[in-house]
């Protein structure tokens, strides 16, 4: 636990981490393109240099004992599945990636079928263009 003020909250605060979902290598290029998405992060991951995804998760810190006010101090990462290398996304490039996630997230839950999802992912692609 730690113990932090922020403006006029001074109490305990508890580091939260909540998975946002995960995007997948190849959607983090432009379309029918060579181009990057996430220009300062490499295609393969730097570590390990292995990728098939990528999870996207947020930490933030929470009050404890106290109504909740939100989410204080919120980073959004990347992340590599195999050996947890992290990189902290900028809200840009979070941006560039969250239709991705959100498509992603649709499709593994199931609350989408495959042909709903690719006419969805062509539909995301178009806007790239």
């Amino acid at each position: 636990m730690w113990f932090i003020s922020l403006g006029g909250f001074k109490g305990k605060m508890k580091r939260d981490t909540e998975v946002i979902g995960k995007i997948k290598w190849h959607q983090m290029f432009k379309p029918n393109t060579e181009e990057w998405l996430l220009k300062r992060i490499n295609p393969k991951c730097e570590n390990c240099n292995n990728n098939d995804y990528y999870i996207i998760d947020t930490t933030f810190y929470k009050p404890l004992g106290v109504l909740p006010l939100g989410k204080i101090d919120k980073i959004i990462r990347i992340i590599c599945p195999k050996c947890k290398e992290v990189i902290e996304l900028d809200r840009e490039e979070f941006v560039s990636i969250r239709p991705f996630i959100k498509i992603n997230n649709l499709f593994e839950s199931g609350k989408i079928d495959e042909y709903q999802y690719k006419y969805r992912l062509e539909k995301i692609e178009e806007k790239y263009h």
